[in-house]
């Protein structure tokens, strides 16, 4: 199933990292929210789902006061340093208002994981890996589901070090995505 998916992604065109670059509205030096890569998925023809505890319509309208209302204050002066707030509350706009998008304002869960994966959908997970590997830390990354059971979950991982088909205890992948140990939670699920 998953391999399907791939082709359908691959087949068509392959992507430079500076296209990659223009359609994710990466800029130089900052981080690269998930957004505009979800409306150029859209523009494309996928079945986009996001879910996430973050509310795209109401930062499109309100901006700051938003996430500020959301996030801790130490948590706002991060993302405000090293993000494009202004740029991506003009990409919320778009998503927001997308009628190819679903999006989903609550906490995602490793339930969900196993449905969109089960209807053929990819589907990617934000996790702090610092969990995967036991260590008292905190970052976030996506990784890309390939399998998912009862007792197990196995996924690409960019790393560093990259890891292909890791696979980790339900529980361990659970906490991985989940407060305390993430401060939001997210799954994005596509298909063509």
């Amino acid at each position: 199933m998953l391999e399907d998916g791939f082709e359908v992604l691959l087949s068509k065109k392959n992507f430079s990292y500076k296209k990659l670059d223009v359609l994710s509205k990466h800029v130089k030096g900052k981080w690269t929210w998930q957004g505009a890569g979800l409306l150029a998925l859209a523009k494309r023809g996928f079945e986009v789902i996001n879910i996430e505890n973050l509310d795209y319509k109401k930062f499109a309208e309100l901006g700051d006061t938003y996430l500020t209302s959301i996030w801790s204050q130490e948590v706002f002066e991060v993302q405000n340093r090293f993000s494009n707030l202004k740029q991506e509350q003009r990409v919320a706009r778009h998503l927001s208002s997308n009628i190819n998008i679903k999006l989903f304002c609550r906490v995602a869960t490793v339930n969900d994981v196993e449905k969109y994966f089960a209807q053929g959908f990819l589907v990617l997970v934000s996790v702090n890996p610092c969990v995967l590997d036991r260590k008292n830390c905190y970052y976030s990354h996506i990784v890309l589901i390939t399998d998912i059971s009862r007792g197990r979950v196995v996924f690409h991982d960019p790393g560093l070090p990259p890891y292909e088909n890791r696979s980790v205890s339900r529980k361990v992948f659970e906490r991985a995505m989940n407060p305390p140990w993430k401060e939001d939670t997210n799954i994005i699920a596509i298909k063509k």
